[in-house]
């Protein structure tokens, strides 16, 4: 594949998943090649090439011989993208706070600045571009902090879980709205003990933090 075709494909990729994870493409939604064809402009071939990785990162399953469709979600899902978050990260925080130099804490001191500017205009602007913006904050935030564990590997798996946990942050948005002050003290908080090298309250506030999203979603 040329890398113009690679470009048009990661873009496509970007696109659409991020149609499923703010809720334009439903769950359960069959998706059409002809109208997604239309929906961004790209041909037949490369729909398939991107459908196929999106099943790959579990946003999208093929049924049968019916075509593909947007993953539903469920509780049991969200129960069991939580326990692997959680998995990653307290282990991932957890060595990285053990094997973290000066550039970790940088890289941990400035995506919290960016992630903590973003979180105070989310409490005076709601829409979907501001969503966006804290989404891809908070991300690079829970990012940088396992950021020294060591591993490719942990980091793009967490990055796969992230994206799947994500959808069910953005419902709880739809449902609850930005939980404000409380959420902007967590992630400073998380931040302070991660740089303080406080292992242990270090992990008991982020799984807090993670499992607030779990409690929510069941009121």
């Amino acid at each position: 594949m040329s890398s113009s075709s690679s470009t048009v494909a990661e873009t496509v990729y970007n696109e659409i998943r991020d149609d499923i994870l703010y809720g334009e493409l439903q769950p359960g939604v069959k998706l059409k090649l002809e109208a997604l064809r239309e929906r961004y402009s790209v041909g037949v071939n490369t729909l398939r090439e991107v459908l196929n990785r999106l099943v790959a990162s579990g946003f999208v399953f093929v049924e049968g011989q019916k075509g593909f469709r947007v993953v539903e979600t469920s509780p049991s899902n969200f129960k069991e993208l939580t326990a692997m978050r959680l998995l990653l990260e307290r282990d991932g925080l957890t060595a990285s706070m053990k094997n973290g130099d000066v550039e970790w804490e940088a890289r941990v001191a400035a995506a919290h600045h960016k992630l903590s500017a973003i979180e105070k205009k989310m409490m005076v602007e709601d829409s979907r571009e501001m969503t966006v913006r804290w989404s891809q904050y908070d991300r690079e935030f829970h990012q940088a902090l396992i950021s020294a564990c060591g591993s490719d590997l942990h980091l793009r798996l967490h990055r796969e879980i992230f994206d799947q946990f994500r959808r069910y942050v953005v419902i709880e948005l739809k449902t609850h709205g930005f939980r404000g002050q409380e959420i902007i003290d967590e992630h400073r908080a998380l931040c302070e003990l991660a740089l303080a090298r406080d292992a242990e309250a270090a992990i008991a506030r982020l799984t807090d933090h993670i499992e607030t999203y779990r409690h929510r979603s069941q009121d």
